[in-house]
């Protein structure tokens, strides 16, 4: 798991092959349009890459079950609001759900032992072995957009 501000995103490009073309077309876009409505759009600029858009307010940090994926990395970066977000190593958890490979999901239970808050302008690169519980709070709900970029592993 890798946290920082978006103005480091292009550091982590060796990790996280297209990140840098895949944010740069994403705020071309954002640029032209203002505002995204939530779903799914592909990527010119990463074959096989695409991202979503999505609009909420979080729910309990207690509820619900951690993710991880085989075929995608996730970078999932705020664009307004704030989120608690958990993770693990997936080591720690227990199967809840078997990988689904049309989903690219399995679901996971277990403690939430590691969370912080992620805000405005912040981002974090979740890797298959990174189990993550996104889109929670510990006190009190967040209201939140953010893009969830699915980058080929």
């Amino acid at each position: 798991m890798i946290i920082d501000h978006i103005k480091h995103i292009g550091f982590y490009e060796p990790m996280a092959v297209g990140i840098t073309a895949a944010w740069k077309e994403i705020q071309q876009m954002l640029q032209e349009k203002g505002e995204l409505s939530d779903g799914r759009y592909e990527l010119n600029s990463v074959p096989d890459g695409f991202f979503k858009v999505q609009h909420g307010t979080t729910k309990p940090l207690s509820e619900g079950t951690f993710e991880s994926h085989k075929q995608y990395i996730d970078v999932q970066i705020l664009l307004d609001g704030q989120e608690e977000m958990a993770w693990m190593e997936l080591a720690d958890l227990t199967e809840a759900i078997p990988y689904d490979a049309e989903k690219d999901a399995a679901r996971w239970d277990g403690e939430r032992t590691h969370h912080m808050t992620i805000s405005k302008d912040i981002f974090y690169i979740a890797y298959p072995h990174d189990g993550h519980k996104a889109v929670s709070h510990v006190d009190e709900p967040h209201v939140f957009t953010k893009i969830i970029l699915k980058l080929p592993v």
